[in-house]
This record gives C-alpha cells, structure tokens and sequence, in this order.
C-alpha cells in the first residue's frame, strides 16, 4: 500500500506558550486516495531546536494512539497538544515532525508524515482559572 507523504515541509501557524492545540491528521493511500485504517497506531508529535537533537532533548513530544472507532476507520487521527506541553517551550522558532508507527496497520513499520517549522510565543494572559 503506497502512502500520501510528499514531506514538504509544513509551516504550522504559531502556538502560544501555555496554549492547548489538536492537529488533525488524514491518512489516505496515495494511489487510490481511499482512507487507511489506522486504528490502533500511534502518532508522535515532536518539537525540537534542531532534528539533529535526541528525542529526549526534544522540547516538546506527545503521542496518541489511534482509537477503535469510525474516525480511525477513515484515516483520521487528532494529536492532542495539551497546554500543560507548551507552557514549558520558550519562545522561538523550532522544527517538528508528525512520525506514524504502524502498530497495527503494518506492525514494524514507520512513516515521518509531516514535517517543518513551529514558532512558540508568550502569551499575554496567563490565568489558568
């Protein structure tokens, strides 16, 4: 099965310090453009100064498995980015990738998706209640 990934890069629009954002994600297979089951699979959101850096000197990383339901069915997956996440990322432009682990469409496989540039910037409120 042939998978839609051109990887050029992608610019996401600027997250705010402290702020919580959800990236939607479609999996289609590049040939028949029909939506792959991704039930199961686990996505990885990474932020990093640069991609040379380990994941663990990452500045931000968060994971989501897809779950058994009719959205997963269609190829679609939401990476919940949890405010907690960002409050600690200092202001700044990094680099991220979107990484699919096949768990269980294609156990062993694994696919860098989306990839490009992020800048982080202080928000003005930081009331949390």
């Amino acid at each position: 099965m042939a998978i839609k990934s051109t990887l050029k890069p992608v610019t996401l629009k600027p997250i705010r310090s402290g702020n919580s954002r959800n990236l939607k994600i479609t999996i289609r297979d590049s040939s028949t453009k029909l939506p792959i089951d991704i039930s199961g699979d686990k996505f990885y959101f990474t932020v990093k100064d640069s991609a040379d850096l380990e994941d663990a000197d990452a500045a931000l990383q968060t994971s989501v498995v897809a779950p058994a339901n009719a959205t997963s069915v269609a190829g679609i997956v939401i990476i919940p980015v949890a405010a907690a996440d960002t409050a600690t990322v200092e202001p700044g432009s990094y680099v991220y990738d979107i990484v699919w682990l096949k768990l269980t469409s294609a156990p062993g496989e694994r696919d860098t998706i989306q990839e490009g540039d992020v800048s982080f910037s202080k928000a003005v409120t930081n009331a949390q209640s």
